[in-house]
């Protein structure tokens, strides 16, 4: 939700196929004004299926970081899974392990963090280490999932703009 994905069963494997969502790099410069560390956790099948090579991902995204601090934002990690679905680790969303390792790597309290993704298995990740959710989605067949978002928003600005004014309306400094 933060670069266009790629068509179901395709990646995007270089950076001239990056296509940045409107809004998403000035949604992370928001939340970083407002205190919270940016982090991304991202399943990516592609490594194991070998249709894209770690060096190639780890490039793609040292480029997105370097157009998101031009914009005023910063990544404080990037967290892959590079496994297969058959390979049943435990940082695979919606498994937590790479929410777990960016709480230990970064000294985050879950409970007071947000997990924003665009999949039912960013919502599940999130709500297994108490986070609060949002959901970046143009459809609402997520209303028949088991595991809810605490929010949904048809683009990470507008999922920005709506975590933004709730902390602030509880008078919370971010994290």
């Amino acid at each position: 939700m933060v670069i266009r994905k790629a068509p179901d069963g395709e990646y995007v494997t270089d950076w001239c196929e990056v296509e940045f969502l409107q809004g998403s790099s000035e949604a992370i410069a928001a939340f970083c004004r407002f205190g919270y560390k940016v982090i991304i956790v991202t399943n990516q099948r592609g490594v194991a299926t070998g249709k894209i090579e770690l060096p190639k991902l780890k490039e793609i995204h040292v480029r997105m970081k370097d157009v998101i601090n031009k914009c005023g934002g910063n990544v404080s990690g990037i967290y892959i899974c590079p496994h297969d679905i058959s390979e049943g680790c435990a940082c695979r969303k919606p498994k937590a392990g790479m929410l777990l390792r960016a709480a230990a790597d970064h000294q985050l309290r879950l409970s007071e963090c947000w997990m924003v993704g665009d999949a039912e298995t960013d919502v599940a990740a999130g709500k297994s280490v108490g986070c609060r959710t949002a959901l970046i989605t143009q459809s609402e067949r997520f209303q028949q999932w088991s595991q809810k978002p605490d929010i949904w928003a048809e683009s990470l600005a507008l999922a920005a703009k709506r975590i933004l004014g709730e902390e602030r309306g509880m008078g919370r400094t971010g994290k």
